[in-house]
């Protein structure tokens, strides 16, 4: 039985989720000194915001910003380091590693999640916690998570004001007939997923996606670095097998722009299909942002067309009862 409706309203609520997170984190953000680097933490679908956050401001951002996906922290992560420590479920093992070692190293912390064992740890150490709402699955909490970082680094100095904002924006921008039928179309193929910049974070939210609602092999590559290795493998490519899907931007550079073309025009012929796809808005944010809800609906909408129910994902849920197991 394909569960049409629970993923559905949940990636139609992006918008609301992303400014309602926004309000959540700016509450905390407002207690928050400015510190001079900032390691951002968490694994899987909790991980997807700051990733996309990192990707928009880094080149922004006053600090050095990073980021782990792992159990530990870089050693030189200390005083004045902002170790942020996303996980929805709040019981993430590596994250929680994450959280004692910026303990350990006298680093501050923002915890972000829906409670668990990180909220626990957080209110012992009067750290900040940024709560949102339970209840969803992971991927699908990537509004609150995205939003409550994107306001508490805006509320004390790390981000723009409007990242949030601008985000929930784009994604009202969507075009809701071209994702049903390019979901339909990569359904039986494997999609490999470019991005350029920020695009590049999208292009990874596309694959993880597509993964885990439509249960299929998806992967992503960023440009430039592609075109000096990935590119050749698509001469040996199975045809019909791989399409790619190209996620373009406005804010492409004169060299950038001739190099992209340049790629989907080598790589047609090896291809099943070649798609791009452009971002939506006024401003990186908004253009990425509606990126990401484009690419939810293909995913959602493959899921459908591969008769996959897009919301469980009982895979992992067996290798976590098997790593924890006796």
């Amino acid at each position: 039985m394909v569960d049409r409706d629970a993923m559905q309203l949940a990636i139609a609520g992006l918008a609301g989720n992303l400014r309602e997170g926004d309000v959540i984190g700016r509450a905390v953000g407002e207690t928050m000194p400015m510190p001079e680097a900032v390691v951002i933490t968490g694994m899987g679908g909790s991980a997807m915001g700051g990733e996309l956050l990192r990707s928009l401001i880094a080149g922004l951002c006053p600090v050095p910003i990073t980021r782990v996906r792992g159990f530990g922290i870089p050693r030189w992560a200390g005083e004045r380091t902002l170790v942020v420590c996303v996980s929805y479920s709040g019981n993430t093992a590596e994250t929680l590693s994450c959280a004692q070692r910026a303990r350990a190293q006298n680093a501050d912390l923002l915890a972000v999640g829906a409670g668990g064992r990180l909220g626990e740890l957080a209110s012992a150490w009067g750290a900040p916690f940024a709560r949102v709402p339970d209840g969803m699955q992971p991927r699908a909490a990537l509004g609150y998570l995205f939003g409550a970082t994107a306001g508490a680094f805006a509320a004390c100095g790390l981000a723009p004001d409007d990242v949030a904002a601008e985000a929930a924006a784009g994604v009202e921008q969507v075009d809701l007939e071209a994702a049903r039928s390019l979901g339909e179309r990569l359904a039986p193929t494997v999609p490999l997923i470019y991005g350029s910049g920020p695009m590049a974070a999208v292009a990874y939210r596309w694959k993880t996606q597509l993964n885990e609602n439509a249960k299929m092999h998806a992967f992503s590559h960023a440009f430039p670095e592609l075109d000096h290795n990935e590119i050749v493998g698509w001469a040996g490519a199975p045809r019909d097998l791989f399409s790619a899907v190209v996620l373009r931007d406005e804010s492409e550079g004169p060299e950038m722009r001739k190099m992209i073309d340049a790629t989907c025009d080598l790589i047609g012929a090896d291809a099943a299909l070649v798609e791009q796809v452009r971002g939506a808005g006024g401003s990186a944010s908004a253009r990425a942002f509606s990126m990401v809800a484009h690419g939810d609906w293909v995913s959602y909408h493959a899921a459908l067309a591969r008769g996959e129910d897009p919301m469980p994902v009982e895979r992992i849920g067996e290798l976590k009862r098997r790593v924890a197991g006796p």
